[in-house]
């Protein structure tokens, strides 16, 4: 095992999407202007978008929820903290990169959309504990916990390239609606899974003279990762990664005030109401563990503290942090076989109110079908729960106020501008304080489309 090398790939996986987000691009949501990047949200906004082709170079975006790490500044120096005190403490991030998203509409009843993205998802979690900066080793932990029955916590990490090939097409269209679906296709490579998980560990405090040492009575725990980071080059890493399949679809209702014969007047910006219900991301990833994959049950008593401080800060290597925690625990056995870990399959309702002169109000409910903090089933879920954004936009500029209450129950307030190409936002505006919690992220998108509004007028004049 190359841990540097594994190192330097998990490194390269949470810097392009620390935080970016699939369907995080909040503020263009129900946006007739989100042109290629809609299909993030729900696979049949494609044909309803203003756009007769649209290319998207790329879009980032970062989004992060937790309730304990901060940026403190310390004498002029930002270095990052932990909140102290006793609380369960939990950090959650997805991210998503894409290139060259490319959507044509050969006429106004059908698109095509197709690009490739890069995804990944983290999520973790431990029961309530305290924490002060003094704590820097497994006996002062243990010393601030010592009335906690047990510790329990997990991490899981999933990450995938992804190609996006998506169609949708008008199903029924009148003088006073206009009823489209469409469906994705994606055609994912599992990059990297890992989990680690602590199941009510157990510990025993005893005291000789002015001693205190403390030993493991009970608990178990995992550890687990792809086989691919047990490779020594990048092309036997992605040699060793699982191909998968996944879906997404969705349907959309416009209604219009107009009373004139369809296609003559109605057009995907001149709509009243447009009504989305999507279904995202149904399937899963599948790895095969790394030979450092293990199982451990049943703490040895005999073993202290101190010692396993000593075994586990001498690990230098995945094989020998493995063999280390082999001598802490009675009873082990290497994981074998496949793990998946499921996607953020959810159902997302989002209703768009056109209330003219080109204001819009946008409101979202994500439903997320799994719950992330779970000890036997791997898996990813969103971080959206409930969002309005109110947005004001044309062909060429925009601004956007979307206020999101997430699954966290983090309320965030965020802001975006559109320039012509570029659309830059934050999730969270909270994040400009000068001692922020790491919530909320940003995102950022360049795409190229016709940008003439004669060539639009033209366009959306001639819908069939």
């Amino acid at each position: 095992m190359n841990l540097r090398l594994g190192l330097v790939y998990i490194g390269v996986l949470l810097f392009t999407s620390a935080g970016l987000f699939a369907q995080g691009y909040q503020a263009l949501h129900g946006s007739a202007y989100a042109g290629s990047t809609a299909i993030f949200n729900n696979p049949a906004a494609s044909v309803n978008t203003a756009f007769k082709w649209d290319l998207t170079l790329f879009s980032v975006q970062a989004k992060m929820s937790t309730n304990s790490a901060f940026i403190r500044n310390n004498q002029g120096t930002r270095e990052l903290s932990l909140l102290e005190g006793r609380s369960s403490k939990f950090f959650h991030t997805n991210a998503d990169l894409s290139l060259f998203n490319l959507l044509y509409k050969p006429d106004n009843n059908k698109a095509f959309n197709a690009g490739i993205r890069a995804r990944t998802y983290a999520h973790s979690k431990m029961m309530p504990f305290s924490y002060s900066d003094t704590i820097n080793s497994l006996h002062s932990f243990l010393v601030a916990n010592n009335t906690l029955p047990f510790v329990q916590g997990f991490v899981t990490q999933s990450g995938w390239l992804e190609a996006d090939l998506n169609y949708s097409q008008v199903l029924h269209e009148d003088s006073r609606s206009r009823l489209t679906a469409g469906i994705t296709f994606q055609i994912m490579k599992g990059l990297s899974g890992a989990f680690a998980k602590l199941n009510k560990v157990s510990y025993f405090e005893s005291k000789n003279g002015t001693d205190t040492v403390y030993s493991l009575t009970d608990g178990s725990g995992s550890m687990g990762y792809s086989a691919n980071y047990d490779e020594s080059t990048f092309k036997d890493f992605l040699k060793k990664s699982h191909s998968g399949m996944g879906l997404s679809m969705g349907i959309e209702y416009l209604t219009y005030n107009s009373e004139t014969t369809a296609g003559t007047g109605n057009n995907v910006l001149n709509y009243d109401w447009k009504i989305g219900l999507s279904l995202m991301d149904l399937g899963a990833n599948r790895f095969t563990p790394g030979t450092s994959s293990v199982q451990l049950f049943g703490p040895n008593f005999a073993i202290t503290d101190v010692s396993i401080d000593r075994k586990l800060s001498g690990a230098q290597t995945l094989q020998a942090f493995k063999d280390s925690l082999r001598t802490i625990f009675t009873n082990s056995a290497d994981i074998t076989e496949s793990f998946t870990i499921a996607n953020p399959t959810r159902l997302i309702l989002n209703i768009d109110r056109n209330l003219g002169n080109h204001f819009y109000i946008n409101g979202e409910l994500n439903m997320n079908f799994f719950s992330s903090a779970s000890y036997t089933k791997l898996r990813t879920r969103e971080l959206n729960l409930l969002t309005i954004t109110p947005r004001w936009e044309t062909l060429n500029l925009g601004a956007y106020l979307p206020v999101q209450y997430n699954t966290q129950g983090q309320l965030w307030v965020g802001m975006a501008i559109k320039a012509g190409p570029l659309v830059v936002g934050l999730h969270n505006l909270g994040l400009l304080k000068k001692n922020p919690m790491l919530n909320g992220g940003g995102y950022l998108m360049l795409s190229i489309h016709p940008f003439s509004k004669k060539k639009l007028k033209d366009y959306l004049d001639c819908m069939e």
